[in-house]
């Protein structure tokens, strides 16, 4: 996928495409607390995305939290394929709450979310094509399914339907 392609995306979608290819790393991790952890992480993202009812700092707080926060967790493991799938999860968790920082009118963003932009996609694409087999087949699948409009008509539980169209268990 190309910048130019994630670029065309609206906002909405753009967090979708983080989450949804974010889902797909999670059975990589190692440890099965690490797996449950970063599922109810990426739980906490939908539940934003949904209904906005996470605010920024509360994601931020995923991320940052000194004692159970996922960059912590990421900076400890000493497995090179969980270090890359939390990479991915942390791009992902990291994009949402900068776009939720953004809904709120925030000034002022706590410095890592302050350089979280577009052009992150570019390492989250990096790390989640080391880390799964034909990713090219998930990215292209998910932006057609995100590009299809008739399907938003549908669509009453969003996270169901993108993971089932990419065929990832939940």
């Amino acid at each position: 996928m190309t910048n130019a392609n994630f670029n065309s995306l609206t906002e909405h979608d753009k967090v979708i495409f983080f989450l949804a290819l974010s889902e797909k790393v999670v059975p990589l991790l190692s440890r099965t607390e690490d797996q449950i952890l970063a599922r109810k992480v990426i739980c906490k993202c939908w539940e934003w995305l949904k209904d906005k009812e996470n605010s920024g700092d509360t994601l931020y707080e995923l991320l940052d939290h000194e004692e159970n926060g996922i960059t912590i967790i990421q900076e400890m493991s000493d497995n090179k394929t969980d270090v890359i799938a939390w990479d991915c999860i942390i791009d992902a968790v990291a994009y949402t709450s900068r776009k939720a920082f953004e809904r709120e009118g925030v000034e002022y963003y706590p410095e890592p979310i302050a350089l979280v932009d577009d052009t992150l996609v570019e390492h989250f694409i990096n790390g989640f094509e080391r880390c799964i087999e034909n990713a090219d087949s998930y990215i292209e699948r998910l932006t057609s399914l995100l590009n299809d409009d008739t399907n938003r008509k549908t669509m009453n539980d969003l996270r169901t339907k993108v993971l089932k169209e990419l065929q990832i268990r939940q």
